[in-house]
C-alpha cells in the first residue's frame, strides 16, 4: 500500500469503526471487520476503487439497519 493510499484507508477506517481497509495486489479495495461490534453483516465488502469501497460499506449498513428493523417488527 502506497502512502497516500494508506491515508485513505486511515480515512475510511475513521468514517467506518470497527473495519481494517486494505488493497490487494490487484488494486482492489477491502474493509474486513477488524471487531466484533463493526456495522454490517459481511465480514469482507470490497470496491474497485476507494469511492466504490465506501458505497459498498454504505450499502451494508443500511441491510444491517433493515435486516435489525424487520427483527424488531417482527411478532
Amino acid at each position: 500500500m502506497t502512502p497516500a493510499q494508506a491515508e485513505i484507508a486511515g480515512q475510511i477506517e475513521r468514517a467506518w469503526p470497527g473495519y481494517h481497509v486494505w488493497t490487494s495486489d490487484e488494486g482492489w479495495w477491502y474493509a474486513t471487520h477488524a471487531r466484533p461490534r463493526a456495522r454490517g453483516t459481511t465480514p469482507t465488502v470490497c470496491g474497485a476503487s476507494p469511492d466504490e469501497l465506501t458505497f459498498e460499506l454504505a450499502e451494508e449498513e443500511a441491510a444491517a439497519s433493515r435486516a435489525h428493523q424487520a427483527a424488531l417488527a417482527a411478532p
